[in-house]
């Protein structure tokens, strides 16, 4: 997702500085007077002042478009301290270590280390995704082309686009519902040659990777994370109807109960 990559955007807070003394009274006060969004929860509320011998802790206190509440101006004036200033946060944030790094250079962040975090691929690996896209356009034959393997790397299905025939056919829809079929059909062998699935495996793509010559459309990309997917790695972007990035990130969304990598292959 563009997130990862995405330099610092500063916004502007009201700060105050106060002794260390007087922090956890303002800090109290602040919260019962001054709302601040769960969107800033990244922000640490409080951090010591760049003059470590005076005892000074400077506050977050609300945006810089909000008037600071009455209780809090009243506060630092009773105290004798400094009416509030203006400080520069980031507004988002951080994801990866180096933007915690950068994001935290004007204000001290909290960091909460992501379920996904960016792949590296070895030179092994980009060669096998290669070879999966390849695969992939041979299948689609001009069209959208789509090939499904599971954690071994065993293709278990390809599918072409045949949405002339039905809007819904899309390439990824129909290797889904392949999918379906192969392992309804092995869930119906009798006796001993039965291929039970292992336990947790109730979805019918669950450790899966799935390589498109296209990337899915916003349907097919919720079809993937209904499947359960590992991993989701496409060649052309689509910025009008794209659902792993090119109009929308369906594979990151907080929302939803599942997420997958995904990569746009160039």
């Amino acid at each position: 997702p563009p997130e990862y990559s995405r330099p610092v955007t500063l916004i502007k807070f009201h700060a105050a500085s106060v002794p260390k003394a007087l922090g956890s009274e303002l800090l109290k006060l602040i919260q019962r007077t001054a709302f601040v969004g769960p969107e800033f929860c990244h922000l640490k509320r409080a951090r010591s002042k760049d003059e470590p011998n005076l005892g000074l802790l400077e506050v977050l206190v609300c945006q810089a478009e909000d008037a600071p509440p009455d209780e809090v101006v009243k506060f630092l004036e009773e105290r004798g301290c400094p009416a509030c200033h203006i400080v520069e946060v980031s507004k988002y944030g951080a994801l990866t270590r180096p933007q915690l790094a950068e994001y935290s250079q004007t204000w001290p962040l909290t960091y909460r280390r992501p379920s996904l975090e960016p792949l590296e691929l070895s030179v092994e690996s980009r060669a096998t995704y290669e070879r999966l896209l390849q695969r992939a356009e041979a299948v689609g034959d001009g069209l959208c082309g789509c090939v499904i393997v599971d954690r071994s790397g065993r293709e278990i299905a390809v599918a072409r686009d045949a949405s002339a025939s039905h809007p819904l056919r899309h390439a990824v829809m129909v290797a889904i519902d392949a999918v379906a079929a192969a392992r309804g059909s092995a869930d119906d062998q009798p006796g001993d040659k039965r291929k039970l699935r292992a336990e947790g495996e109730e979805y019918l793509c669950q450790d899966c990777e799935v390589v498109t010559t296209s990337e899915p459309c916003i349907m097919c990309a919720m079809a993937l994370v209904h499947s359960r997917v590992r991993l989701v790695a496409f060649g052309k972007q689509d910025p009008d109807f794209g659902g792993l990035g090119g109009r929308i990130a369906l594979h990151f969304c907080p929302s939803l109960n599942h997420q997958f990598r995904a990569f746009h292959w160039t």
